[in-house]
């Protein structure tokens, strides 16, 4: 088992995180200046059994030969039969919540399989849960107790409605912050472990949970801290905020807010659990840099989880190496509907801040997907992978942890080994990589948690018409407002709520060259949701006020020395509601005027995109480039329906490449054609099965 010991960070993004976050965003830590490396040069496919065998027979249901499979998981057996299929990484059960004393059993197991796995040369995550069982935990900690989430009725909330028998942690507690490190601790300098796992910091900080007088404290002090007095008064109508407590407002989280102290409830539950999670990356980094930092956010699946629960992925993943998506949106293509359902979204988020994604790869499709977008990551295979289970015990059970029916049959399962070792064979392909993007879709925080429904569904329809013809682009955040001329072209869908400042830099981006591409009611309010007038509005701001005149009208002009195309909005297919609680991935359709806005797209560009794949609506691209080499990976998401003679297209100006060269897990590698096409280059695939990669050298 081999550890890089090399720093990857990068010290220009520490300094472009402090001057453009902005100041209620982003925490009050400058990120840690040494992360691990070793797993970008190793890759990773995982397993995993992190959950506790007491934790198994107090939740129910399980089999009547529960220990049987407990105990084949973690003998020697299962670690030589998941490292023959493919995998390289365990993450197993460390503490859940129960108590050490009552989860010490289990612990012995915990040990015995990390010697097992270290022993194969085999990596090893911890996993440590947030929640409080209420039934063991207080027993061995009295003062645990003081820890519990109350919600703004008194009461206190509960993991689930099943599982009333966790609580869910107050994690601003100090007490409870200081109980997770000690864990954490006694993971790294006792058990070696590699990985650290925090779980469901998705849903840590719930919109309800405002009643403790601890957090009540702390969100006054908040307010006190960012505003002074006047500002205080501008903002609600008053100064003192010594009687005000977090609002109480249940409703459809797709609905505008413009309540002004819900919309800073949500700014001080994102920064607050954003600090929690680089707290504990800092107590790991100085326990050893060397350990990977891993939590469970959940990926885009279409929800505001801003909020709902505090989460805002651009806060906390400069903190993080790998982060988890348990989101219904498997890859999957509905060919009477032409929907492509995918990870695309959560995989481009994990690159643009440096993280991996964990998610389940369920069959050899969901592994092609993580090899094709993900960052030297196949995600979790699991122990269902293996080629021959023990006697008796079913280890498929991914109908019941993966949100999937997606039974795993001999063929399926030969498929996942073929297409591990492919990617462990050809590990080189895959090691830094650079991301080409010619466009920039902005998912603005204000726009994006206070703007409801049409910021949502406007930007996931946009990214879905970048996804479906394989336009080279990226997904970029507060963060990247003053980074804007990265990319040829920006996509505006809908961002509703821009401050002024934010105005300015497109304004300034436009002027001096680039291209915007504005959906919708773009820029109608400024950050706070209050509706913009006639002399500070978006156009007039922007220097286009023509369009303000006929906003009914798609528009194409010149800006400065760049180019703008307006949208008035996209027209949704008949099945996508007019609201709901959520985009959900059933509602991912093409917008039926999808060609209008790629020719919109291509008049901003100015021609054709960097990359051009002309091939079905269910094959997908991910562009990269790595030194004087260009790298095109295709998959099909429509099994058993190939891709045939696909043309790929490269216009990349000043590229000489000499040859062409075609990988797949399908056969060996095979030279392609490489012909001169307009004032580019152009190879000829022959088929498209599932996933191949194109390469130019």
């Amino acid at each position: 088992m081999t550890r890089w010991n090399a720093p990857v960070f990068s010290p220009l993004f520490a300094l472009l995180l402090i001057l453009f976050c902005r100041p209620d965003l982003c925490v009050a830590e400058r990120r840690p200046e040494q992360k691990p490396q070793w797993w970008l040069e190793n890759g990773i496919c995982q397993a995993g059994n992190w959950e506790p065998l007491v934790f198994r027979v107090r939740r129910g249901p399980i089999p009547t030969n529960y220990r049987t499979r407990y105990e084949w998981e973690h003998s020697e057996e299962a670690v030589s039969a998941l490292k023959a299929a493919g995998v390289n990484m365990i993450i197993t059960h460390f503490y859940k919540g129960l108590g050490l004393e009552h989860e010490k059993d289990d612990l012995v197991y915990t040990r015995k399989l990390v010697q097992a796995c270290h022993e194969n040369g085999m990596f090893v995550g911890a996993y440590i849960g947030s929640t409080l069982f209420n039934e063991t935990l207080y027993l061995e900690i009295p003062q645990a107790r003081q820890w519990k989430q109350i919600d703004l009725s008194g009461e206190v909330i509960r993991y689930s409605a099943s599982q009333y028998f966790r609580d869910r942690a107050d994690f601003t507690t100090e007490g409870y912050r200081e109980h997770i490190k000690s864990i954490v601790t006694r993971a790294i300098k006792e058990y070696g472990m590699d990985l650290i796992h925090f779980d469901n910091i998705s849903f840590m900080f719930s919109s309800q949970a405002g009643r403790t007088e601890n957090i009540q404290k702390k969100f006054r002090r908040y307010l006190e801290n960012k505003y002074d007095a006047g500002q205080r008064k501008e903002l609600l109508g008053f100064s003192d905020v010594s009687m005000v407590s977090p609002p109480r407002l249940q409703g459809n989280p797709m609905l505008p807010v413009t309540d002004p102290l819900f919309q800073e409830w949500t700014h001080f539950r994102v920064k607050a659990l954003a600090d929690y999670v680089a707290e504990l990356s800092r107590h790991i980094r100085a326990l050893d840099p060397e350990v990977v930092v891993e939590t469970n956010p959940l990926g885009l699946s279409g929800r505001n989880r801003a909020y709902e629960t505090g989460m805002d992925h651009a806060s906390q993943l400069p903190f993080t190496d790998i982060f988890w998506s348990e989101d219904p949106d498997h890859a999957r293509y509905f060919p009477e509907q032409k929907r492509l359902v995918s990870k695309i979204r959560s995989f481009k988020l994990a690159r643009h801040f440096g993280n991996a994604l964990f998610s389940y790869s369920n069959n050899p499709l969901e592994i092609a997907e993580a090899a094709a977008f993900n960052r030297m990551c196949l995600g979790d295979a699991g122990f269902r992978v293996i080629e021959q289970w023990p006697e008796g015990v079913d280890m498929d059970d991914s109908y019941r942890y993966y949100y999937t029916d997606d039974r795993l049959d001999k063929e399926k399962k030969a498929g996942i080994g073929k297409y591990a070792r492919f990617f462990h064979q050809n590990k080189e392909l895959y090691r830094g990589l650079e991301v080409v993007a010619d466009v920039g879709v902005m998912r603005d925080f204000e726009s994006m948690a206070f703007g409801g429904w049409l910021p949502y569904l406007n930007t996931i329809q946009a990214e879905q018409v970048l996804i479906q013809n394989r336009v080279p682009f990226e997904l970029i955040f507060d963060q990247d407002w003053g980074k804007l001329d990265r990319y040829n072209v920006v996509v505006l869908a809908s961002q509703e709520n821009l401050s002024d400042d934010e105005i300015v830099r497109l304004m300034q981006y436009v002027h001096q060259g680039g291209c915007l591409a504005v959906v919708g009611h773009t820029g109608d309010y400024d950050q706070r949701r209050r509706l913009r007038g006639m002399k500070d509005g978006f156009w007039g701001l922007l220097g286009a006020e023509s369009v303000s005149k006929a906003p009914e009208r798609t528009i194409q002009m010149n800006l400065g020395r760049g180019r703008l195309y307006y949208l008035p909005g996209f027209e949704n297919h008949p099945a996508v509601p007019e609201i709901s609680s959520s985009v959900h991935p059933d509602y991912w359709y093409l917008p039926l005027n999808w060609e209008e806005f790629m020719e919109g797209l291509r008049f901003c560009r100015g021609g054709e995109f960097t990359v051009a794949v002309e091939t079905k609506p269910h094959v997908a691209a991910a562009h990269y480039r790595k030194g004087r080499t260009r790298q095109v990976h295709l998959v099909n998401y429509w099994p058993g329906h190939p891709a045939r003679r696909v043309p790929v297209i490269f216009s990349e100006r000043g590229l000489t490449p000499e040859k062409a060269t075609l990988y797949s897990p399908d056969h060996r590698p095979r030279r392609l054609d490489l012909n001169r096409y307009r004032q580019g280059w152009l190879v000829l695939v022959p088929e498209v099965a599932t996933y191949a990669v194109v390469v130019l050298e």
